[in-house]
């Protein structure tokens, strides 16, 4: 657990040229600002109810729908459930600022966004702060989406998908799939079949891991799996 700014700073030296490489890489990214995963990492790791969501999402992603992953985060759910995100946006947000069709956004709360009408350039270190709050703070992670191959892995790209990253370093830390509630079908517009799922939570099956977790080891974690063989016990057998 990382107790001060100056922790949090001396964790990220060792992996400081991966994200920026990341950039260099991403053209569609910005410069990594540390204060900003600071702010982000506390607001995870306080979270008051120790709930976090994850998976994929349909908010600004033009012609998305959640039907395409089986379920995915909606602005509906933004709403309901509320948003992570970088505190200098706040005020905007709750103003009905953030380009879900003037929606009011409850701040502090689960699931980790940042609006393409406010950002400042998006970081994959940001996504990860949350990730590391969210274990410190020994939250557990709701899955919005079922573990289907196409969530977890983009096999156009060859690589993971954001959620894909979510659910390595979950897994090397420790934390275990529950499934919790009734079973239901969902149907893949894309294949065309039907599929059963029920609703899963991603617990810390040992807290002391999740605890030692550092930006280190997720990096780690990530790193490892450059292949889809990596990751398919993340992966629901025979989804599509």
């Amino acid at each position: 657990m990382y107790d001060s700014y100056i922790h949090f700073f001396q964790a990220y030296q060792p992996v400081r040229r991966y994200y920026e490489n990341l950039t260099r890489n991403i053209a569609w990214l910005g410069e990594p600002v540390l204060q900003r995963a600071w702010d982000i990492y506390q607001q995870a790791r306080e979270q008051p109810l120790k709930v976090l969501v994850m998976g994929r999402t349909c908010v600004d992603e033009p012609g998305r729908q959640p039907q395409q992953f089986g379920n995915a985060i909606t602005a509906a759910d933004h709403q309901g459930l509320g948003v992570i995100t970088d505190s200098a946006d706040t005020r905007a947000i709750m103003n009905g600022r953030a380009g879900i069709a003037n929606m009011q956004v409850a701040t502090k709360g689960m699931i980790m966004h940042f609006y393409n009408s406010l950002h400042r350039g998006y970081h994959f270190l940001y996504n990860d702060a949350w990730l590391l709050g969210g274990a410190h703070g020994r939250c557990e992670f709701n899955l919005a989406s079922p573990r289907w191959r196409r969530n977890i892995w983009d096999q156009r790209g060859r690589r993971l998908t954001a959620t894909g990253r979510e659910a390595v370093f979950l897994d090397s830390c420790g934390y275990q799939v529950i499934p919790v509630g009734n079973a239901v079908t969902l149907n893949d517009p894309v294949s065309g079949g039907a599929y059963t799922h029920r609703a899963e939570v991603l617990v810390p099956a040992n807290p002391q891991n999740a605890a030692n977790a550092s930006f280190q080891s997720l990096v780690n974690a990530i790193q490892g799996a450059q292949q889809f063989h990596h990751v398919t016990h993340l992966c629901v057998a025979g989804s599509p």
